[in-house]
Parts: structure tokens; sequence; C-alpha cells
């Protein structure tokens, strides 16, 4: 939370300085594209690899040569997650303990965790006389804070609780060995919550031409929220939930 006013604190210094810095600039407007490469952290890692999952919009208004004000609309998809994947153990008779996936045991097995998001961003530049002539280019901190909205879903995963005998009554086969297999399902497990985040990061603006510009960055993510532990997987509950991006895609801007 602490980490979260700090952000906070700088995004207003940023609009703040907006109407005390240079005006080359001032006045043009940006919307833009991108896609993310994206890596959870510590327990958000624990449950969902990284990947190429996440994509968004921008607009932008150039406040003065220094600053650059953002809103941001993003939507991410985190597929095969730890409780579809990662082996859990089970007991399929006395004195026997084996280790089950339950993607392995049920194809239906889904672990997936969905974001929309909404960010106001500043952009701060180290150039202080940064201009958007072609071939310009200019690295900058970005800061910003907004809401994301998450669902997190478990669902037809192979609960790892059940006995043999509730697997035999689920249907359950036998493995090459004769062994029991489980089969019953946990009932669909949610987590969802519209959560305050706050990002912070570094980037490059680069001018391919006087209104079209590369935008390269990368952020680490503070978003509180959690999801719940599952045991038997040896899951942490996850809080808060934390990320790293690194983002590409274009700007192109337009006088005010």
């Amino acid at each position: 939370m602490k980490l979260f006013k700090m952000l906070m604190f700088a995004v207003a210094l940023l609009a703040a300085s907006a109407s005390t810095s240079s005006a080359q600039v001032t006045g043009k407007w940006g919307f833009g594209g991108f896609i993310s490469y994206t890596s959870p952290l510590f327990t958000f890692g624990d449950r969902f690899g990284s990947g190429v999952d996440k994509w968004g919009l921008t607009a932008s208004y150039v406040s003065s040569s220094r600053v650059t004000m953002e809103a941001e609309y993003h939507h991410a998809d985190m597929k095969d997650g730890a409780l579809q994947t990662k082996a859990f153990s089970w007991s399929p008779k006395a004195l026997t303990l084996k280790q089950y996936a339950s993607e392995d045991l049920n194809s239906a097995s889904e672990y997936s965790t969905r974001f929309n998001s909404v960010l106001i961003s500043g952009l701060w530049f180290f150039n202080a006389d940064r201009t958007m002539g072609e071939g310009s280019f200019s690295p900058y901190i970005v800061v910003g804070g907004g809401f994301y909205d998450h669902k997190t879903v478990a669902d037809n995963i192979v609960w790892p609780g059940q006995s043999p005998n509730e697997a035999i009554a689920a249907g359950g086969g036998k493995d090459a060995l004769g062994d029991q297999l489980p089969a019953v399902v946990m009932n669909t497990q949610i987590d969802t919550r519209t959560a305050v985040t706050a990002a912070l990061g570094f980037g490059l603006e680069a001018f391919l031409t006087p209104t079209i510009a590369l935008d390269i960055r990368g952020r680490y993510h503070f978003i509180l929220s959690e999801l719940r532990p599952y045991d038997a997987w040896g899951l942490d509950k996850a809080f808060p939930l934390q990320m790293m991006d690194l983002s590409a895609g274009f700007k192109f801007y337009f006088w005010e």
C-alpha cells in the first residue's frame, strides 16, 4: 500500500510539472496499440507462466517536451495454470503414493486468469529539448495507477482429496499397473476482483516519421488483489499480484 501511495504521488508530480515545462511540442494528441510479453512474479508466478498474452490501446496527450499523459486499456489472458499442469500426490491404495496432473486425467481441466484494465500514466522524458522529428528518440520513466479487473477460474480440476471409492464411483479408470485413477473434479473455483493497481517502468519512444513513433517499455505492476491457496499443489495465497512486462507498439500523433 505504501508503494502504491508513492507511485500515485509521482504521477501527481508529473502532471504538475507539465505547466512549468517547455511547450515546444505541447498540444499533440496520440493514439496507439501494443502487445506485451508478461511474466507473473512471486506467488502469482507460481500459478502462471510467462508469455505474449497481453494487448492494449493508448491515448496520449503531450503536455510539454518533458511530460506526456497517457490513458491505457489492456486485456490479458493467462492460460495453462498450475492447477491444470502441476502434479499433485494421491494414494490409489494403501502404502502407494503417486503423482498426477489434472490435465492428464481430465482433458477439460482449465486454470486461467483474465485481466481487463484501465491505467492513467505520466511519462517523464529525460530529454528536456525533446522533439518529434524523424529519427529522434527519447527515453522516459513511466508511472501510473488505475484499476485491474481480473477473473481467475479453476474448472474441471481433479480433486486431490477424493478417496479411491469416490474415484471408482465417478467412473475413474485404472493405469497401466492396475491402480485406480482419481476422477472426481472440484466445483468450479472463481477468484475475481476489481483492484487498485500501480505501475512503474522505463521506456523509449523513437519517431519513425514526425507522426509515427515506436514505443518500447518495461514495467512492474503491483495489484492489490489475491488468489486463494491450494495446499495440495503447494500454492500459497497469492497477495499482492505482481508481474513484469515488456511491451512494444506504435503511436500515431496528430496536432491539437
